[in-house]
């Protein structure tokens, strides 16, 4: 397993793997164009020449806001999603960012249960959030030096 900063020649596969996860997934547009926004670090967890997974986040006034985090489902539940909250983690104190944001739907409890055991504490609830009217959990982990879970 690596993660590598993101390349154009991963998008089809990353867009598949959006379509599997998300009922609202990113269009290839809105994930290229992500890809050149300068504030933004956008990275591909690569497991045996496939795309596996990947994450985007933003950083900006010593905060990092997590704005998208998948993993392929026939990859799910190999620490994937771990590996990379570490890379975010290590980019954000990198930055010296002090505080990691994200939101996540209430009914997703797989992703809480990874978040959660990485530390990550609900802090808001916006109501509503979602297309479908689905509440968003409000999650923020304090940043220290510790890389491990």
């Amino acid at each position: 397993m690596k993660i590598v900063n993101f390349s154009e020649r991963f998008l089809d596969d990353i867009v598949k793997i959006e379509k599997q996860s998300f009922t609202s997934p990113w269009t290839k547009e809105m994930l290229s164009d992500s890809a050149k926004n300068t504030a933004v670090k956008f990275k591909v967890l690569i497991e045996n020449k496939t795309v596996a997974g990947y994450y985007i986040i933003i950083m900006a006034a010593g905060e990092t806001e997590i704005l998208n985090l998948a993993v392929a489902s026939e990859f799910r539940r190999r620490s994937f999603g771990q590996a990379m909250l570490i890379d975010i983690k290590k980019e954000s104190i990198d930055r010296q960012s002090r505080f990691i944001f994200l939101e996540v739907r209430q009914s997703n409890t797989a992703a809480l249960n990874l978040y959660k055991s990485f530390g990550f504490k609900e802090i808001d609830i916006r109501k509503k959030y979602y297309k479908n009217n689905e509440d968003a959990l409000v999650l923020r982990l304090i940043n220290d030096r510790k890389f491990t879970l």
